[in-house]
């Protein structure tokens, strides 16, 4: 059966073990994201979004982001969380409404909620880009800012996960190239690298690693993405050719017909979104009791716990290790929820399925101010079945490409 059309959990179990270790000359022909994917949805659980909030920088006064939370973001639990950079006409604003001319990034992450594709995160959405003589010394200028201001700032006001396997870099044009120029530098600030459509501020891929085992060894997914009539296309197939020669795992998507396009922005935050922090999270499930106990807390690592013991008590907390789900015993023990189970409010577990009540949090409605999007001039299926029901056995498989991807020669 076609991955595409078997159940949301799969996405979640399989893909949570695939993504870092694809390696691949040609391109990786992910399938269209459903319709209505960036669509603003009345009928599902919205996240909040902070709009156009200041925080102070050291060297540049008072500058602007936008923050996205999840329905059901709570201050108990620490997140995972995404900086996600505009292209050159943009700003904080650019990622966000319906009116934006970049991408839809909060729309994009209530849908994979409401679908329980993506583990729940905070997206944090800067103005990238500082002062400077020109367009590209000015982006450039806002790498240290991003990692000595923002980045810290933060984590001190919201309720962020401070590992670098729960923080990724992404962004789109110039903010491709930001990404690009600020991640792989960085591999031990950011263990998730996403850069689409990237612009030609991007540095060459000698130029930002330096380190090709820091690479393998610290990056757990590299999702490369642009239009195939793109003029701007070889900034992004310069590193998958250096990538490729150099034997490491990423993703390099090619949106076929589309150009330096919202399509293709959209769509590949759409694709980045689901596939990172699945190793990791902040809201792993235990394993349900049989006879109506509590499931055991999951940790951090988000991993699934063991078989409830049949006697009301709960399976124990996950064991961190990303995968695993304990199996119901035939006689009304539950089994563990799968490594990675996702919830986007509160979870209760009876007899081995999972049953989430999402409570979503308010949208702030705040009128979107159009950007002139990304000017740079340049030549000439739908998830079917209710989550976890396939669980104990996508587990197992699971748990098998974990076993081969453990055992991979990584070069």
């Amino acid at each position: 059966m076609p991955l595409k059309n078997w159940p949301a959990v799969l996405s979640l179990s399989v893909i949570s073990v695939l993504p870092a270790a694809v390696y691949a000359s040609d391109p990786a022909d992910l399938p269209l994201p459903p319709r209505g994917f960036d669509a603003r949805d009345a009928n599902i659980p919205h996240g909040k979004v902070d709009v156009s909030v200041s925080y102070p920088t050291r060297n540049y006064g008072m500058r602007k982001v936008t923050v996205y939370m999840p329905p059901g973001y709570s201050t108990s639990q620490k997140y995972p969380v995404v900086y996600l950079h505009h292209g050159i006409g943009g700003n904080e604003v650019s990622w966000i409404g319906q009116g934006s001319n970049e991408g839809n990034a909060d729309n994009i992450m209530d849908y994979l909620y409401s679908k329980q594709m993506a583990k729940p995160m905070i997206v944090v959405m800067p103005s990238g880009k500082m002062d400077g003589a020109d367009d590209f010394a000015r982006f450039a200028n806002f790498g240290d800012v991003l990692l000595n201001d923002l980045i810290p700032w933060v984590e001190k006001t919201y309720s962020a996960a401070t590992d670098a396997d729960l923080r990724a870099i992404s962004g789109l044009s110039m903010g491709g190239g930001q990404t690009f120029n600020f991640g792989f530098p960085n591999t031990d600030v950011f263990h998730y690298i996403g850069p689409y459509s990237a612009a030609p501020n991007t540095q060459q891929p000698s130029q930002t690693i330096k380190d090709v085992a820091a690479v393998k060894n610290n990056v757990k997914l590299i999702f490369i993405s642009c239009g195939s009539t793109d003029g701007l296309i070889g900034n992004s197939r310069n590193y998958h050719d250096f990538l490729d020669q150099n034997n490491i795992d990423h993703i390099y998507q090619i949106e076929p017909n589309e150009g330096h396009t919202k399509t293709v922005w959209n769509r590949s935050f759409y694709n980045f979104a689901q596939r990172i922090f699945l190793d990791g999270g902040a809201t792993g499930a235990g394993g349900a009791g049989g006879a109506g106990g509590a499931g055991g807390a999951g940790e951090t690592a988000g991993n699934g716990g063991s078989a409830g013991d049949g006697s009301g008590n709960g399976g124990s907390a996950g064991d961190g290790s990303g995968s695993g789900a304990g199996a119901g015993d035939g006689s009304g023990n539950g089994g563990g929820v799968p490594g990675g189970a996702v919830t986007t409010g509160s979870s209760a577990t009876t007899g081995g399925q999972v049953s989430s009540s999402a409570s979503g949090g308010t949208d702030e409605d705040t009128p979107v101010t159009e950007d002139s999007g990304c000017s740079v001039s340049v030549p000439g299926s739908e998830p079917g079945t209710p989550p976890w029901r396939f669980g104990i056995h996508l587990a197992a498989i699971g748990a098998m490409l974990f076993g081969a991807r453990a055992r991979r020669n990584r070069g």
